[in-house]
């Protein structure tokens, strides 16, 4: 099986490359040639790689059987069906099963190079690895080093965190005097009157009138628009690798339209506020005194609506910093007067926190 000068292989068994670390003929073939042609030097499966795409060879009716058995004798690579090595025939019941190499993973693409590595040298690595050092720019860093460095990171953080706790959670007590005592109460008034307002077509209000209504964009789905294939290759360990392919569906976003109308309804909605505010305990807060109009024909008639009220207390602590506290129940505000002698916790930025405020005996 062949591609066209660049195009890409489909799906298939294909053979494995290898350099010989002998006499370095490279790109020999993983399956045809267990034994170097040029110096007779067994094959080693950690020498394999895959190919570039122009390198494939394709194997016709291959039998897998599973990934080579290395002997343990001679380190001769066997099928996995053999019992005793074919080179110097020592029992293969302990051999290790050939290394593998990493999937290759080529999406919508082509293999553009092949996958050869540097084995000398990646073993050189795993083995200062296992030793606890490292190559890098001409010194060894220890591996008491390195976990030296990650336990200090790891306080770091620790310590940057219970910084941020320690923030959020101080309280200092202060103490002072009520310097001031305020209130405020405010009640919306609502009137009854055309309103416009917006909708899908079928949330639009039953009462609605005057209605307009266009096509608008509510909405996207996606819809299937082709598909592609995309692939892997994958070492089986006796000098073959298969590609395996997947098709993947595409999608477009397709916009989805619905009627939306702009319309009137008669509806009660707010107007206006009136307040009513204080300074200290008497006379005793009350709510503002309002008139309401009781419109023209069917509009413009008003109605009380939301209630809301505020009693604020002005604390002034011993180092003359003053701290405001607001309430929603009067009968809290209601405890102090203007002198009562104070405590208060705040944050460590000077924030009150008002639940903490209490009368000193």
């Amino acid at each position: 099986m062949s591609a066209i000068p660049g195009e890409r292989h489909g799906e298939g068994t294909y053979q494995m490359l290898w350099d010989c670390k002998y006499c370095s003929t490279p790109k020999l073939l993983g399956v045809t040639h267990r034994h170097c042609p040029n110096c007779g030097a067994a094959q080693d499966p950690a020498w394999r790689y895959f190919p570039a795409e122009q390198d494939m060879v394709a194997l016709e009716n291959h039998q897998f059987v599973g990934a080579d058995k290395i002997c343990p004798a001679c380190s001769q690579p066997n099928s996995a069906a053999s019992t005793y090595c074919s080179e110097c025939g020592a029992d293969l019941a302990t051999g290790k099963v050939a290394q593998l190499q990493a999937e290759r993973s080529i999406g919508t693409g082509i293999a553009a190079s092949d996958t050869r590595h540097d084995v000398v040298q990646a073993q050189f690595v795993a083995e200062m690895q296992r030793v606890g050092a490292m190559p890098g720019s001409g010194r060894i860093q220890n591996k008491g080093l390195i976990i030296a460095s990650v336990v200090g990171g790891v306080i770091v953080l620790a310590l940057i965190i219970a910084a941020i706790i320690f923030a959020l959670t101080y309280r200092k007590e202060v103490s002072g005097e009520v310097t001031k005592m305020t209130w405020e109460r405010t009640i919306d008034i609502e009137s009854f009157e055309p309103r416009r307002d917006g909708d899908w077509d079928e949330s639009v209000p039953g009462d609605a009138y005057n209605k307009s209504c266009q096509e608008k964009q509510r909405s996207t789905r996606q819809v299937e628009s082709g598909s592609h294939q995309e692939c892997k290759d994958v070492d089986q360990g006796d000098g073959s690798f298969k590609r395996e392919c997947e098709t993947v569906k595409e999608y477009r976003d397709e916009p989805v339209y619905d009627t939306w109308c702009d319309y009137t309804v008669d509806r009660w909605g707010y107007a206006r506020s009136v307040k009513a505010n204080g300074s200290g305990r008497e006379p005793e807060p009350s709510w503002p005194t309002y008139n309401l109009s009781s419109g023209s024909g069917r509009y413009g008639k008003e109605r009380a609506g939301a209630q809301r009220e505020t009693y604020t207390l002005f604390v002034r602590d011993s180092d003359h910093k003053e701290h405001k506290c607001e309430f929603e129940e009067q009968s809290t505000w209601a405890r102090y007067s203007p002198g009562t002698k104070v405590s208060l916790k705040v944050t460590i930025v000077g924030t009150p926190d008002c639940d903490t405020l209490q009368a000193l005996k």
